[in-house]
């Protein structure tokens, strides 16, 4: 299955661009990686049957994040975002649509070199709020996961997920 790009048929996405200077010795590590790989990375805002969203917290992250990963081979990105939020938390989706897209890349500092991905933020509703206690798959650092009332002060990438977050709390 190829990727629709949401930019292409949804005109009332929030759509940014993210850059991250890294030094030569992390670029090649980056470049690399799964996320650069498959090209795509999908998350989501999910909501509770109360209003909450569920955030998750990961030692590299600086705040909490919406749970997610890099798309697989062959996966719709809605696909993608259910397996990721399963595999993640335990908790089962119903992706309502994408609200954000982001071009994020790496910068090599010395040669200016780029390796990215395009992530699809999702807004989708939990069809349960119970969450699993062994968080994420063998070899992911998952450290916690909750359902907060709203966006807490201490979201990851805040110029991103605030604006997006917006658009998933006023599409109803």
């Amino acid at each position: 299955m190829q990727v629709t790009d949401p930019r292409e048929r949804t005109d009332d996405l929030y759509v940014g661009e993210s850059r991250a200077t890294v030094p030569p010795e992390d670029f090649e590590e980056v470049a690399d990686s799964e996320a650069v790989t498959a090209g795509w990375v999908v998350t989501a805002f999910t909501f509770d049957d109360r209003g909450r969203v569920l955030l998750i917290e990961q030692p590299w992250a600086d705040g909490w994040i919406c749970p997610g990963g890099a798309l697989k081979p062959g996966e719709s990105l809605a696909d993608g975002a259910t397996r990721e939020l399963r595999e993640e938390t335990g908790v089962d989706i119903d992706p309502i649509a994408p609200r954000g897209v982001d071009e994020f890349a790496f910068v090599n500092e010395e040669t200016d070199e780029t390796a990215g991905w395009t992530l699809v933020v999702f807004e989708a509703v939990a069809e349960s709020a119970e969450l699993e206690a062994d968080l994420g798959l063998d070899g992911e650092e998952i450290t916690d996961a909750r359902w907060f009332d709203g966006l807490p002060d201490d979201v990851y990438n805040p110029d991103l997920f605030e604006p997006v977050y917006e658009r998933c709390e006023h599409s109803g």
